[in-house]
């Protein structure tokens, strides 16, 4: 049906998967309404109404505007403004409602329509939790309850012992259906939990596999599947980005005199300040031990000359309450920006030698590739 739709008016088929969903279960419901509305039809056909046409016409005219009022609701999305985006409950009160009154008006074929009460408990399986069956079941037993006392009170219901019967059978199939529908319900939930828990776990277990453990940043492997990436767009033409190795200075002597818990500890301070340098677009990965890497997207050689200036004064200001006072934790930077057609490799080499020649001149100083050429 929803194809159909589709065809005859785009513009109301929701382009979200779940809207789609939710509006395949409601078009579903509606053509259990279109079928209701063609027994009584026929029934009318048939002179087992008893009712002037023009009430008819009116009354089936509002039934059918609470009809596609729900699958309109999704359409334009105001069914998301609600707890419940299904909004199970009230389409099931809704169509409990209009199957009374297909009771109302053709009781004799009462037992036909009491089948469709039990489709509607059983449609519930799809969103509703044990409260909702409740509401539902009860809803139901009173809109049966009052049409059957009309019925009486006006004659035109089944003998007393009849009904009677048939009403304890009805409650009977009611509860036994609500039943199943609620076991039906709680196995979906419980599937629903647990495949949220899996992602969480898949979730989890793909951030271990690009992220080093201890800062949280993106590990080697990561990065050179980002690099890779970074490329294949540097071939398309206009595009440009640049890398910066970054070298903490004298490392090895805060494992030495600190321990590795205060190296440990700088490691992920300079992490925290080097997520803070860039943009959320850019990417900053740990090489190894106190080397790091900051991809920089659609960014020049100038203005990744201005990152790291910024992420080297940075680290130089840190405070690092786990080692003496006045011990300062610097950073060396090579800055360079990739060359069209050439390989990765040739790239971080650059960065590479660019770091090793800041650390010659001196440390605590950026060196780009350009500075090397003209040396």
């Amino acid at each position: 049906m929803i194809k159909i739709i589709a065809k005859l008016a785009p513009q109301l088929v929701p382009k979200d998967q779940h809207q789609r969903l939710r509006m395949r279960r409601t078009l579903m419901a509606t053509g259990s309404g279109l079928v209701l509305t063609a027994v009584v039809l026929l029934s009318m056909a048939l002179d087992l109404v008893q009712m002037p046409m023009a009430y008819f016409f009116l009354l089936y005219t509002m039934i059918w505007l609470g009809n596609l009022c729900f699958p309109l609701m999704i359409s334009y999305d105001i069914n998301l403004l609600f707890k419940d985006p299904s909004l199970t409950i009230p389409q099931l009160i809704w169509h409990t409602f209009t199957n009374t009154i297909s009771i109302y008006l053709v009781p004799e074929l009462q037992n036909v329509f009491l089948m469709y009460y039990l489709l509607v408990v059983l449609f519930g399986a799809f969103r509703m939790q044990k409260r909702g069956f409740f509401i539902v079941g009860g809803f139901i037993l009173l809109c049966y309850t009052t049409v059957m006392l009309v019925h009486q009170l006006s004659g035109a219901g089944a003998e007393i012992k009849e009904q009677s019967l048939i009403s304890l059978f009805f409650i009977f199939m009611l509860v036994g259906v609500s039943i199943i529908g609620t076991e039906i319900s709680s196995l979906r939930w419980a599937l629903k939990k647990r495949n949220a828990e899996m992602n969480e776990v898949m979730k989890q277990a793909k951030e271990q596999a690009i992220t080093d453990d201890l800062t949280g940043l993106y590990n080697r492997r990561h990065l050179m599947a980002i690099l890779r990436h970074q490329q294949a767009l540097a071939y398309r033409g206009e595009y440009v980005f640049s890398l910066c190795f970054v070298d903490l200075d004298h490392f090895k002597q805060v494992n030495d005199r600190y321990g590795h818990k205060a190296g440990d500890e700088v490691l992920q301070t300079f992490a925290d300040i080097a997520r803070n340098c860039v943009r959320e677009v850019d990417f900053v990965a740990r090489l190894g031990g106190e080397e790091f890497v900051l991809v920089l997207v659609q960014t020049p050689l100038e203005g990744a000359c201005l990152v790291a200036e910024r992420l080297r004064l940075s680290m130089e200001q840190a405070r690092l309450d786990i080692l003496a006072p006045g011990h300062r934790v610097t950073a060396s930077i090579g800055v360079t920006q990739y060359r069209p057609k050439e390989s990765i490799e040739e790239t971080m080499h650059r960065a590479d030698i660019a770091v090793y020649s800041a650390k010659n001149r001196g440390r605590n100083q950026l060196v780009s590739d350009h500075e090397l050429e003209h040396y």
